[in-house]
């Protein structure tokens, strides 16, 4: 059997679902609100968490970005969506924000609760992911609203004459712009050259890249030293990993080939892993240098003052050639 509606009735309904619509909409943007903005937590040594901003993402949604202590600098962790709990299923008000921050080698996921004198209490649980005897942990701890009131994409810092810096900067909020330490190398007319099946990259009689039984990453090697005219062999804070760029300076393009990684100049930063350091962006490995902290600091330094954007190599694991690309 057939229901018969009268069609001003669905236009009404309709109309009226709409309205609906948008007071829930905007009353779960509402009760968001008391989450939105820039936190600073006042006790950071406790927890290693110095500062949040938290901004819508649309609809009910919001991002996080967490900033920690890493000592002689302040880490970036990056942006994340976080997930938005509510009191109960056909709820509006927002019980808890949760946000989790990956870093290949840990796992922070931290609760916000809203908490007496508009501040807000979290409480965050790390997770050990590189295999190492340590145990998972909980720390907590209540973060007050800041005057700062810049958008979440731009890197915080601190208001001129304070003596902290947030983003991954020096104490002072100001990045170093670290001292290369480069050799020029004559590399005109660079060519693979087989020898018996074992290649090298030669120019004007000299190596330049041993390369090993592997024909076709000596053609690609050569082809890298055509397209970016690399004539500087480069290293920053020491003589470990070294890299390739020309006088020009860092590569500007991508050519087909070589692998690159991706990360964002400001989101880039220093972790401890055991005795080691390392650069990080969110899961992305971009440099393992052991116990040098100095040479770490240093490399980051680099990748900020000069926002490179990416990591290339000819050839992993094993690298023959590395080289940085900059925006």
């Amino acid at each position: 059997m057939a229901l018969q509606i009268d069609g001003r009735f669905i236009v009404k309904a309709f109309c009226t679902a709409l309205l609906a619509l948008a007071l829930f909409g905007a009353a779960a943007r509402a009760v968001t609100g008391d989450f939105i903005g820039h936190w600073q937590n006042p006790e950071p040594k406790a927890s290693g968490l110095t500062h949040i901003a938290i901004t819508p993402n649309g609809g009910t949604g919001v991002d996080v970005r967490a900033y920690g202590d890493c000592r002689a600098i302040e880490c970036d962790w990056g942006i994340v969506q976080a997930n938005v709990y509510t009191t109960g299923p056909k709820s509006d008000d927002v019980e808890i924000v949760v946000a989790t921050f990956h870093f290949g080698f840990a796992h922070h996921h931290i609760t916000f609760r809203k908490a007496p004198g508009g501040k807000l209490s979290f409480e965050m649980l790390t997770e050990w992911a590189d295999n190492s005897e340590r145990h998972d942990y909980a720390v907590s701890g209540l973060l007050r609203p800041t005057s700062w009131v810049g958008p979440i994409t731009q890197v915080w810092q601190a208001q001129p004459g304070l003596q902290t810096g947030w983003g991954g900067g020096a104490r002072s909020g100001v990045s170093p712009s670290p001292v290369e330490s480069c050799t020029i190398v004559d590399t005109k007319g660079a060519r693979a050259v087989d020898e018996h099946g074992y290649w090298f990259v030669k120019a004007g009689g000299k190596v330049l890249i041993d390369v090993g039984h592997d024909e076709q990453a000596a053609m690609l090697t050569e082809a890298a030293f055509h397209h970016y005219q690399f004539d500087r062999r480069c290293t920053v804070g020491g003589p470990f990993k070294s890299y390739w760029k020309s006088a020009d300076g860092f590569a500007k393009d991508k050519m087909g080939g070589p692998i690159c990684l991706k990360f964002n100049p400001t989101t880039a930063h220093l972790v401890q892993s055991g005795k080691g350091w390392k650069i990080m962006d969110g899961v992305t490995l971009l440099a393992d240098l052991g116990p040098l902290k100095p040479k770490a600091e240093a490399m980051l330094g680099l990748i900020r003052a000069n926002t490179l954007t990416a990591e290339c190599f000819i050839r992993q694991p094993d690298p023959l050639l590395a080289f940085w690309l900059q925006d």
